[in-house]
């Protein structure tokens, strides 16, 4: 479909200004900030053009249980706050995604929305030159970048609250702030293992673990110095645990595309809209297929 809505590059929509103030001196702060501001902005003007073009099928699925209840025992307005910015940038997320027919109101709405969320990603300007013909697949690229951006979003609110706290504290040096942010990655995905205790709760050696984490069998990253392994991974059969079927062609597919396993961890525990859940439920449901197919169509890797 061909787009009739005039885009300029790099052009935001009139009301969405494109410098933002420097808010409180902290490039965490700024980051959120303007992420909460495009973020609702966007969402708005999509759900005015789905309200235009009378879009009835859209799911629209609240994803708060997604976040773990020692979190919420411990909220504060300003965590209540991030975490529905995260709410709202997954449902826009999944509006990006969604197969509908514009009207041509409702399609200026839509390229609004567009506009206002390109500036999130580097890949702004291709992705504009990309919609000016071919709408629906520049949405669908879009709503991948905004993946990589709510995740970057999440850590860096995480690190504000976390790691700022009520105070300043000294800048932290590259290590320490990925220690603080693999370490939010890792609570998000429901927590890990040391390749030890992974190990013993298999009922295998070290050497055999490590041997699987190196083939891709098994997902296993890097956290300083040790080797960590994400728990969605263990699933019980009988009396014993195992990896999750359908694990390892996903942690391949993600090695063979360079994109890292870090990248791998993120897809595998973010809901996904095609499958309707996260692709690590889908393994766990016995959906092995689905999710690689999920996979496949995340990382724009072709057939396999």
């Amino acid at each position: 479909m061909a787009v009739t809505h005039e885009i300029r590059e790099r052009d935001p929509a009139p009301f969405a200004p494109r410098l933002f103030p420097e808010i409180g001196g902290s490039p965490a702060l700024n980051l959120v900030f303007v992420f909460n501001y495009r973020i609702q902005s966007a969402a708005l003007l999509m759900s005015a053009a789905f309200h235009e073009a009378a879009v009835d099928d859209f799911d629209f699925v609240s994803l708060r249980s997604s976040f773990n209840h020692r979190r919420q025992a411990k909220s504060t307005w300003y965590r209540s706050i991030v975490h529905n910015v995260l709410d709202c940038s997954n449902q826009l997320r999944n509006a990006l995604m969604h197969h509908w027919t514009p009207t041509p109101r409702a399609e200026r709405l839509a390229i609004d929305a567009f506009v206002v969320l390109s500036d999130l990603t580097p890949a702004g300007t291709e992705l504009l030159r990309l919609c000016r013909y071919d709408r629906p697949r520049a949405f669908s690229e879009l709503a991948k970048h905004i993946d990589l951006a709510t995740n970057q979003f999440r850590l860096s609110a995480d690190l504000l609250a976390e790691v700022e706290g009520a105070t300043r504290t000294p800048e932290l040096s590259d290590k320490e702030r990925f220690s603080v942010i693999s370490r939010s990655v890792l609570r998000h995905a429901g927590g890990s293992l040391s390749l030890t205790e992974a190990a013993k709760l298999l009922g295998v050696t070290r050497q055999a673990l490590h041997k699987r984490v190196k083939l891709g069998t098994a997902l296993g990253l890097m956290e300083g110095s040790e080797l960590t392994l994400p728990k969605f991974q263990f699933v019980g059969e009988g009396k014993k645990t195992k990896i999750v079927e359908g694990l390892g062609p996903i942690v391949k597919l993600f090695d063979t595309a360079k994109a890292g396993r870090w990248s791998a961890l993120q897809f595998l525990t973010e809901r996904d809209p095609n499958l309707g859940s996260t692709p690590s439920q889908a393994l766990q449901d016995g959906r092995a297929r689905e999710a690689l197919d999920a996979a496949i169509a995340y990382l724009d890797a072709g057939e396999v």
